[in-house]
């Protein structure tokens, strides 16, 4: 074979015979994949099906599909990288183990109500790592959960794939035993992910699978172990929650006062942020999970609530209005809310917990009846209240809210963030807003770009070296979690750009201002 699809795809190199071939596609000169099928094979349905529905960084992009000769086709993105093995240095196994999740977490995510999708047969011929992510190929044994299995309707059963869906998958030291008795469920692929793991720290002998081989000083043994459970229950329910595990190994550890690093009583930091949830959530997120603070965001108008719902809750989509239990109101008088702790604010819906992280609290929408945000008595109460029960409490509000809210918060907290763009219009503009509001300004430049982003060289000399944060890159994968508008969960974290690194970077530099300036700061990213 030396050309298909009408000559659009020259063949470089026979990676496997009469299935696999490296191509160049003449239409746009990129490298390209080309899968081959016998015509009438389902599992081109099943690779076909993934690759049009699934867009992450960890996925190939499709090109396209067709037939000739009595064949089908399907061509994708060439990933040029390599499959991981054992060479690969244990400390940056962590760091890989997390994109992982994220892409499982991302994978298992319901899309519309049709179901969430299983790879079905994760091993390490199946995985390329390219620019320090695993990536995730061959998806001819995967499919959309709430097809029918047997007994799938078992009550609290996890969804499961047919058994004559399962049949294509061979590779036994890396499948999950439920798999070959047709009962195939999301916990399926965490299975193969952790032997994938296991194999990679030099856990097999000849007969497979023996993690004894594994030293017992290894942070990440215990979570495969837990991973690799013969009994789907045993082990972690969802890539959420395996995902927070393997986080929590990767947090930095931080400067405390006392030599308690688990206490953050030592400092504590109420932040407000305006206009910009994403960047809000975000920061929670990275407080929360990698700083193992007790973290609470509140949204405190109801046109922001409904921006926070999107990032922060299962299912829901901008626009969409919460649905909650009804609940008796604290009679509606601010006063009578702060004699309340937060479990008490969580009881009556006016808080809610992040089941995958429980350090992470947000707004309901209940919370903003109780609120009068131009009320500056209320705002200030509120504010301590915060402090009180946080490590890390961020107020958020929008554009199109009213000045009183934004001057009573920024005079309430102890930092106010806002995020301009890395360009002297915006800089300029942030700098004369919130100076009119008599704040001390912290800056940091959001979806920096280097290639056509302000120099920070040059930010700092517009905001001074002392109150420049750093910068949180342009991210291609963020912009379209952002601009999603189906039901679905967002998924953020770690995808390779380093926003990460550049949040933790933020935040510790927050820690810095607050424990060694006694005047209130105002923060601007």
């Amino acid at each position: 074979m030396l050309d298909v699809c009408n000559g659009r795809f020259s063949v470089l190199e026979i990676i496997l015979e009469d299935r696999l071939y490296k191509t160049v596609d003449t239409a746009t000169g990129s490298l390209a994949a080309v899968k081959r099928w016998e015509s009438g094979d389902s599992s081109f349905e099943n690779e076909l099906s993934a690759l049009t529905s699934l867009r992450h960084p960890s996925v190939p992009q499709f090109i396209c599909s067709f037939e000739e000769g009595g064949f089908r086709y399907i061509a994708e993105e060439w990933l040029d990288g390599v499959c991981p093995g054992p060479e690969i240095p244990a400390e940056q196994l962590t760091g890989l183990a997390v994109s992982s999740a994220e892409f499982l977490l991302f994978l298992n995510t319901d899309i519309d109500g049709k179901g969430s999708r299983i790879h079905g047969d994760i091993k390490p011929s199946n995985l390329i790592i390219k620019d320090g992510r695993i990536c995730f190929i061959d998806f001819e044994s995967s499919i959309i959960t709430g097809t029918e299995a047997p007994d799938s309707s078992a009550s609290g059963a996890a969804p499961q794939i047919g058994k004559q869906r399962t049949a294509r998958i061979a590779s036994e030291y890396f499948t999950a035993p439920e798999v070959f008795y047709g009962k195939a469920c999301a916990q399926s692929d965490i299975y193969s992910l952790g032997m994938v793991f296991i194999w990679l720290l030099g856990g097999f002998g000849s007969n497979g699978a023996d993690p004894k081989r594994i030293p017992d000083d290894c942070a990440l043994k215990p979570i495969l172990m837990k991973c690799i459970s013969y009994e789907a229950k045993d082990r972690y329910p969802d890539a959420a929650a395996l995902l927070t595990e393997l986080k929590a190994l990767t947090a930095p550890s931080l400067p405390r006062a006392g030599g308690t690093p688990q206490s953050h009583q030592a400092v504590r930091f109420s932040l407000y942020v305006d206009c910009n949830v994403c960047f809000a959530w975000e920061l929670a997120e990275t407080a929360a999970v990698f700083f193992g603070m007790k973290t609470c965001i509140l949204a405190v108008t109801g046109r922001t609530q409904r921006k926070l719902d999107y990032y922060a809750v299962r299912d829901k989509y901008y626009g969409e209005e919460s649905v909650e239990e009804e609940t008796q109101p604290y009679l509606f008088d601010y006063r009578s809310l702060y004699q309340r702790d937060a479990e008490a604010w969580h009881a009556k819906g006016l808080l809610h917990k992040r089941e995958d992280c429980m350090n992470l609290y947000f707004s309901g929408r209940r919370l903003q009846d109780e609120l009068e945000p131009e009320n500056e008595l209320c705002i200030s109460d509120l504010v301590a209240w915060g402090r009180s029960y946080f490590d890390c409490v961020i107020f958020i509000t929008d554009r199109y809210d009213d000045k009183p809210a934004v001057r009573n918060l920024t005079a309430s907290c102890d930092y106010t963030i806002a995020t301009p763009l890395a360009n002297v219009d915006d800089i300029e503009a942030c700098k004369n807003y919130y100076e009119w509001f008599g704040g001390d300004v912290l800056y940091a430049a959001w979806e920096y770009n280097e290639k056509c982003s302000l120099p920070e060289e040059s930010i700092l000399l517009m905001v001074g070296e002392e109150k420049y944060l750093g910068a949180v890159s342009h991210d291609e994968a963020r912009m379209l979690k952002r601009n999603f508008t189906g039901k679905i969960r967002p998924i953020f974290g770690s995808d390779g750009s380093g926003s990460e690194a550049q949040y933790i970077n933020i935040i510790n530099r927050l820690f810095g201002a607050a424990s060694n300036r006694k005047e209130r700061s105002c923060v601007s990213i």
